[in-house]
């Protein structure tokens, strides 16, 4: 019987990224409290919540190969996760403007038949340019930032033009899966 390689994700973003790697996947998204994830230090935290997902997504599918990852940005010691309202996604892009932060993406590989078990945290730092009223409100109005931490998504052309410079994993921060840590363990694993 042969092993599916699971995503324990909703986002389209990590989806899209997983295909491009043209290997066959299914998509189990994990239901956990993110919230209940506690860790003092955000990057620890990171690497925990994606753990979290893919221990959850294990259970039901224990022979096969999980893949789970959680996204968060940095600011001044203050973890912006998805805005709960539109108002807190302007407070956030506010924030951020001509700022520089550290964008967080944990996660997680489990192949417990190859006796694989991954958790990490990939990091970048990430510098946005000055952002106008008017470009904060458009931004808001015309994209879903209640979806997305930090109330932006640098996967699309709409995101990235917030942005001013990046340092550090290029796939964790723009799709939120950090491409450096997941093929070699799919090397590892032989499934690619």
């Amino acid at each position: 019987m042969n092993r599916k390689i699971i995503l324990a994700s909703q986002s389209p973003q990590r989806r899209n990224l997983m295909k491009s790697l043209n290997i066959d996947f299914e998509v189990i998204p994990a239901d956990i409290d993110e919230q209940a994830v506690v860790a003092a230090d955000p990057k620890v935290r990171a690497g925990l919540v994606a753990e979290a997902k893919a221990r959850e997504v294990q259970k039901k599918y224990p022979q096969d190969i999980i893949i789970a990852a959680d996204t968060y940005i940095v600011l001044d010691g203050e973890t912006l996760e998805k805005p709960v309202d539109l108002e807190e996604a302007r407070e956030m892009l506010r924030k951020q403007s001509g700022r520089s932060m550290s964008e967080m993406t944990g996660f997680c590989y489990l192949d417990l038949k190859s006796g694989i078990e991954v958790v990490t945290t990939a990091v970048a730092e990430v510098e946005f340019r000055e952002l106008s009223e008017a470009e904060i409100e458009q931004y808001v109005t015309t994209q879903p930032v209640m979806t997305w931490s930090a109330a932006f998504c640098p996967a699309y052309d709409s995101g990235a033009t917030l942005i001013k410079s990046i340092n550090g994993s290029f796939t964790g921060f723009t799709h939120g899966l950090p491409l450096e840590e997941l093929i070699p363990l799919l090397q590892q694993s032989k499934v690619l």
